[in-house]
């Protein structure tokens, strides 16, 4: 037996200098506290590419400074619920659109309306109005009351149906009905097929598949962004801005400025 020890020792020796051999620029991975990095330095610009990369924007706690330093093209809607509006302070956090609520139902004018439109259009920003839709009265009686007191000069963004859940829905055919009934009248009366406003499950429920494909969605979701092919997001209800007291509805566009223009009256 002992007369093999020697082999065995030069076979267990040269297997060693081999294994060694071959792991030489083999990177190894080892753990620390922190981060899982390799034995071997890593390149430069791995370790930069963390610290150089920019966190996931939360559109529900946008403020002002954020979607200014975005540089995306951003607005507000308001309505009499907003009270007076300190224009002069809006200004200066001035916002490139503004939807400002004209009429509700059949019989209904928002108070604010008129003046709200007027200093709006001082400041140059671009205009639009919605009509918020009842389920009180037919789409096309609606549809009337927005166009005998609502104001689309050129230069204004389209028409806006603003459709949201009630307590105690009508049928769901029937909804659907009014909805067209009051877009196709709104088509006749300006040429233009309104926007139409609601939350993405609403959408689901009652728009999907339903109306003309060249109506635009304005589609509020505050969960995150609309799984549908939407002009308008609103993403929060709680925006803050100079001018407005308390919170107000954010609306992001999707798109440029000039695509933006590009769809005015």
């Amino acid at each position: 037996m002992q007369k093999n020890l020697i082999p065995i020792f030069l076979i267990l020796l040269f297997t060693q200098c081999a294994t060694a051999s071959r792991n030489r620029g083999i990177n190894t991975e080892k753990t620390t506290d922190k981060i899982t990095t390799v034995a071997t330095t890593p390149k430069k610009s791995a370790v930069e590419k963390k610290d150089t990369i920019a966190p996931k924007v939360n559109y529900r706690k946008i403020t002002f400074g954020k979607i200014k330093a975005q540089g995306k093209i951003w607005g507000v809607d308001i309505s009499h619920h907003q009270g007076n509006v300190d224009w002069e302070k809006l200004e200066t956090q001035k916002p490139h659109f503004i939807f400002i609520k004209a009429t509700e139902g059949a019989t209904n004018q928002d108070s604010k309306y008129k003046e709200n439109y007027k200093e709006a259009k001082k400041l140059n920003i671009l205009v639009g109005s919605y009509h918020f839709f009842t389920y009180l009265s037919n789409g096309k009686n609606q549809a009337k009351n927005f166009l005998a007191n609502v104001k689309h000069k050129n230069g204004d963004l389209p028409l806006v149906l603003d459709a949201e859940f009630a307590k105690k829905m009508p049928t769901k055919k029937l909804v659907q009905n009014e909805l067209i009934s009051f877009i196709n009248t709104i088509y006749r009366g300006t040429k233009h097929y309104p926007i139409v406003y609601c939350d993405y499950d609403y959408y689901l429920e009652y728009l999907k598949n339903r109306i003309p494909e060249r109506v635009k969605l304005w589609i509020v979701d505050y969960r995150g962004k609309p799984d549908c092919k939407w002009t308008f997001w609103q993403t929060t209800d709680k925006f803050r801005i100079e001018g407005i007291q308390g919170n107000v509805d954010f609306n992001l566009f999707n798109g440029t400025k000039k695509k933006l223009n590009n769809m005015l009256f």
